[in-house]
């Protein structure tokens, strides 16, 4: 424990400690690559009633019939919609009761049925964990399935000051702790409070089970991993309890936006095994996606190894292992209001459907860090798009490129005003150049030609130069057995505890 605080407080102050120069040396990182399986509309499919442009299948239907072209794709993950009702017209991120399976993306057996798909495919599903905060049923804090009383909320909580709430003027002994103060945030701050719904205490004994009672129900249905959402408004060492109590075989959180220092911080915090990185999350790459959308084409600047979290090496440990790279998700981009208008700062997508999004692609998915595809590049902005995508991901995994994977900045490409790199895979070395063509730059070693597009090309240098090579589909995995929702006395106190 002392160990691990003090690799926090080093994060900050530039200092390395031993056991990080030895975990770079330690295992290989992680070969997947996943797919986000829904946008911001998505709810809307199958409610005809209240949306008839989007037609009468369900959202989990529809993701179901796409399982083989998933599975075509070389897909590992994938990350679903909160799982949970959260009301008859959401996207899911108030979730009202936690135990209920259905919800705006399509009933209970749909849900089933598309995860079973998905598992027979050998694609694991990764549900949307939305526990920094929760919607009351039917008030502001009427919550049922778990059954909590305002012991379960923060102490400041908006609901206590509004007098609209029907918890108003609460006494402040009926209700939960304050927002904790996490030093690895870099500020002496507390975790972030949420305005828009009751804000969970986490340090609550009961809510720790509950949730664990809710992974652990999502993990007899057949999930298999936790995307955390707004993980900046608890601690890190909550969810370190969860994944140790529940061992997904993925963990990812979405950590403030533009905090990459802090990002480094929570990464050590949710560590599952104290003083252990590799036991630790995942996190989504903010900056290298807000780097790729702002210097489109400005490659000179694509040399700077400080930009993003899969190039940083703050402390001489490679925190790429634990980035989630991206280029557009459910909250960015264009998105609309529920009368079809566009909301306001999202009237646009973050990358043109042309060279630019085929460039970054080639970029994340040649590059260190998990990489991830967002829904609407692969299915809804044409097949040449997505046949581009599929090379990409196809010479990523023939490479053995992973998430540690080491990076060589090709610096005669760089005076030529283009970007190049070679990236050590396990089974070979894959090469990358965006900008320019074959004059001005290519490797000099013998390779074969594995993907290319408008701007970019991708070649890799396997043992012996084979023909062109397909990485192995997705073999299917184990099915659940019986949807199982554990009683609070079937979860063990040493589940909950902290490290």
């Amino acid at each position: 424990m002392k160990t691990l605080l003090a690799l926090i407080a080093l994060i900050f102050c530039g200092c390395a400690p031993f056991f990080l120069q030895k975990n770079i040396e330690r295992d290989i990182g992680d070969k997947r690559v996943l797919l986000q399986g829904f946008y911001w509309e998505s709810y809307r499919h199958g409610h005809p009633d209240r949306f008839p442009d989007y037609g009468p299948a369900s959202w989990y239907t529809l993701l179901a019939a796409q399982a083989p072209v998933i599975r075509d794709g070389r897909f590992d993950l994938i990350w679903l919609p909160p799982p949970s009702y959260a009301g008859d017209s959401s996207a899911g991120y108030n979730p009202k009761v936690w135990y209920r399976l259905d919800n705006s993306y399509g009933s209970e057996e749909e849900h089933l049925t598309l995860l079973r798909t998905l598992l027979a495919h050998g694609v694991e599903p990764i549900a949307d964990i939305v526990i920094n905060h929760r919607d009351g049923l039917l008030g502001w804090a009427h919550f049922t399935e778990p059954a909590w009383g305002t012991d379960a909320i923060c102490r400041s909580d908006e609901a206590f000051t509004n007098e609209g709430s029907e918890v108003f003027a609460t006494p402040e002994a009926q209700r939960g702790q304050e927002e904790e103060f996490a030093k690895y945030a870099g500020h002496d701050g507390t975790t972030y409070a949420y305005p828009a719904f009751r804000d969970i205490d986490h340090t609550n004994p009961t809510v720790r089970r509950d949730v664990i009672r809710y992974l652990k129900l999502l993990q007899s249905i057949g999930y298999r991993g936790w995307r955390y959402d707004m993980v900046h408004g608890y601690h890190a060492r909550w969810l370190a309890t969860y994944n140790r109590a529940t061992r997904p075989t993925f963990s990812v959180g979405e950590y403030d936006w533009d905090k990459r220092a802090a990002q480094r911080g929570w990464i050590a915090r949710s560590a599952t095994t104290p003083n252990d990185l590799d036991t630790a999350s995942h996190v989504f790459d903010f900056t290298t996606f807000f780097f790729l959308k702002d210097r489109k084409e400005q490659y000179k600047d694509w040399y700077n190894t400080g930009f993003g979290l899969a190039n940083d090496i703050t402390n001489g440990y490679p925190w790429k292992k634990h980035a989630l790279t991206f280029l557009e998700n459910h909250d960015t981009g264009y998105r609309t209001h529920e009368d079809g208008t566009a909301q306001e700062h999202h009237q646009h997508d973050s990358f043109l459907n042309d060279g630019e999004i085929e460039r970054a692609y080639a970029y994340i998915l040649s590059h260190p860090g998990v990489p991830s595809v967002f829904w609407k590049h692969y299915f809804d902005s044409g097949d040449e798009l997505q046949g581009k995508i599929r090379t990409l991901v196809n010479a990523r995994k023939v490479a053995g490129v992973h998430s540690g994977s080491t990076l060589h900045l090709q610096q005669g490409a760089r005076a030529k005003g283009l970007y190049a790199a070679m990236v050590e895979g396990t089974q070979g070395r894959l090469y990358v150049r965006i900008g320019g063509d074959d004059q001005t730059w290519q490797p000099k070693e013998t390779v074969r030609v594995y993907a290319q597009g408008d701007g970019w090309k991708i070649w890799l240098a396997l043992p012996g130069n084979p023909s062109l090579q397909q990485a192995p589909l997705p073999s299917p995995l184990e099915m659940p057995l019986n949807k199982t929702l554990l009683s609070r006395k079937d979860i063990p106190d040493a589940w909950i505890e902290g490290e």
